[in-house]
């Protein structure tokens, strides 16, 4: 890899990132400096496209016989292209990422974090009362989401248009900057030494991970748990819950990750709410003893404020799960689409109803891995990230 695109919600960190990761990489940082290289290759006042910087484009502009956006725009695309050629080079913001295209040799990064969180970090860093922080916050993401969608599309805001997304509010910005860095120099290797300094010296680690159909749940998470030193938990779990509940695994097969209507899920004594509490039980039971990574069925919101969990959300884009689909399970494609839509629409209503949660939502989540994008060094990324947050984790006495 050769290009860094990074594109930030403000006060997520981007800009300490990219700093981090042009003094660890050597490489060229280009934040401010892409709109003035924009600016000289069209030949436009620098003041001129600076009142268009990251924002959605004003109406009377847009009716202009020749509207100033475009040569914002392409003066940008021809800036990020030149500076993508000449290689070793990360570029924070301006939609970089979408003109770039499908390059190869780029990693695409997005960073996001809670609003509040983003606030705290923004009022301590310019001295602001936290309430002009938070309005600063929401009217930055406004104009940033606007440009995005104006100039890009619907989708451009989308995870899977990424390689990673991270959640800063929980991914300390310097052990992402040594995550990427080894992840765009093929430091990472499989036989790494744990970074929690092997047994016995480890609190319980525990992995939980969420996947789209499509998107990993064919051959992510085995070499993932093989590589960690993990145990992989996923229709084991069903079965114990069977033999909890005293019911056939066939119809705990019925509710298994199925949205439940109001009454059923609280009405006392009944199949979903015992499903419920018997996931919660065995969910904490297994990550009490650690060395666990959990599949689905909510371990993330189960474990919420558990200090040692690491959670992780794979996506990939519909065109690639559609054919993954095709492939693994031999149908057409009008068929992986349909089984696509009722999975994803099932997950959805099953987080929305058991957790009060988007389960697409990076927030939930300390990383959002595209496995699609990334292929095998997915699994690399998870397991370097993954160890540098137990790594910050003090062991038991």
């Amino acid at each position: 890899m050769n290009v860094i695109t990074i594109a930030r919600e403000y006060g997520a960190g981007g800009a300490e990132l990219s700093r981090l990761l042009a003094q660890s990489l050597g490489w060229e940082l280009l934040d401010r400096e892409l709109l003035h290289q924009a600016a000289e290759t069209q030949h436009v006042p620098d003041a001129e496209l600076e009142r268009m910087d990251e924002r959605a484009i004003a109406m009377a502009d847009r009716f202009q016989l020749h509207p100033p956006h475009q040569s914002y725009l392409e003066g940008l695309r021809k800036a990020v292209q030149q500076a993508a050629a000449r290689g070793r080079v990360i570029l924070v913001g301006r939609g970089a990422r979408h003109l770039l295209g499908e390059r190869p040799d780029c990693l695409h990064l997005r960073l996001a974090a809670p609003p509040a969180w983003r606030a705290e970090r923004m009022a301590r860093r310019q001295g602001w009362p936290l309430e002009a922080a938070l309005a600063r916050c929401a009217e930055v993401d406004r104009a940033r989401r606007q440009f995005t969608r104006y100039f890009f599309g619907q989708a451009a805001t989308q995870s899977a248009q990424y390689d990673l997304v991270v959640n800063t509010g929980r991914v300390a910005l310097q052990a992402l900057a040594e995550t990427v860095a080894e992840l765009v120099q093929g430091a990472l290797t499989a036989d790494s030494p744990p970074a929690w300094g092997g047994p016995g010296a480890a609190p319980p680690r525990v992995l939980t991970l969420s996947r789209e159909l499509g998107a990993g749940e064919q051959g992510f998470a085995p070499p993932l748990a093989q590589r960690l030193g993990l145990r992989v938990c996923d229709r084991e779990m069903l079965e114990q819950q069977a033999i909890r509940l005293g019911v056939p695994a066939a119809e705990l097969e019925k509710i298994d990750e199925q949205p439940a209507g109001f009454f059923q899920r609280f009405r006392p004594g009944g199949i979903h709410q015992r499903y419920f509490q018997a996931l919660e039980q065995l969910t904490r039971e297994m990550a009490a003893r650690g060395d666990v990574l959990l599949v689905g069925r909510g371990g993330g919101w189960f474990l919420r404020g558990h200090p040692t969990a690491f959670h992780v959300h794979l996506t990939a884009t519909l065109a690639t799960r559609v054919r993954r689909v095709m492939e693994y399970r031999w149908v057409r494609e009008d068929v992986a689409r349909k089984l696509i839509a009722h999975s994803d629409a099932q997950r959805r209503r099953f987080c929305e109803n058991g957790f009060g949660v988007d389960w697409c939502d990076p927030l939930e989540y300390h990383l959002t891995v595209n496995s699609g994008r990334l292929g095998p060094l997915a699994v690399d990324a998870v397991v370097q990230a993954a160890q540098r947050h137990w790594s910050t984790v003090a062991p038991p006495s």
